[in-house]
């Protein structure tokens, strides 16, 4: 008899916790312009550290990510696109604060869904508020809203879409003309 009520248990247990089990969050992250060119790179990792838009290197660690964010709130654009106003949580603020005082004057780079939005020039932000300006759509919105929440949920449930209408692009399958690094590893890029 003790062992079927472990046994219910434990498999009681087990589903509970599988069930719990809390869902990715959405690929937003903010990429800061690499100080090192490519050919500067002092070692042989540095192909897997840097990412390339535009002609500029990233370093592939984001400073910040979606999950760094408690509220967010958008906006409309002239061009129909959405821009979002992203506000950190309390604790994660000075790590924000103190990594755009460090890089205070390279370039931002917002990444949504594996494309790239316009880069932004870094100033200290003591607010903990980063701000994509633009190049986001209804389903963007949606995807942000499962881990962040809205500031006015009414307001943001309108502007909502089920599916992604944009294409996402297409990597270039010739190898032989993207960048490398020294070891002659090619450097990733992100599209717009």
């Amino acid at each position: 008899m003790k062992f079927f009520i472990s046994l219910i248990a434990s498999l009681t247990a087990a589903a509970v916790l599988g069930s719990c089990q809390q869902q990715k969050a959405y690929p937003v992250f903010f990429l800061v312009q690499d100080s090192n060119t490519v050919t500067e790179a002092a070692d042989s990792t540095s192909a897997r550290m840097i990412v390339k838009f535009n002609g500029v290197t990233y370093t592939r660690m984001p400073i910040m990510s979606l999950d760094h964010f408690e509220k967010f709130q958008s906006h409309v654009n002239p061009d129909g696109s959405y821009g979002v106003t992203l506000y950190a949580r309390k604790e994660w603020r000075n790590r924000l604060y103190y990594n755009t005082v460090d890089k205070s004057g390279m370039l931002m780079l917002p990444v949504v869904n594996g494309l790239a939005m316009e880069p932004m020039r870094i100033t200290p932000v003591n607010d903990g508020v980063l701000v994509i300006w633009n190049g986001l759509n209804g389903y963007d919105l949606k995807m942000i809203s499962r881990t962040v929440d809205p500031i006015h949920p009414e307001l943001e449930e309108k502007r909502y879409k089920k599916k992604n209408p944009r294409p996402l692009p297409k990597k270039p399958e010739d190898v032989k003309n993207q960048t490398r690094d020294f070891t002659g590893r090619t450097v990733g890029e992100i599209y717009g």
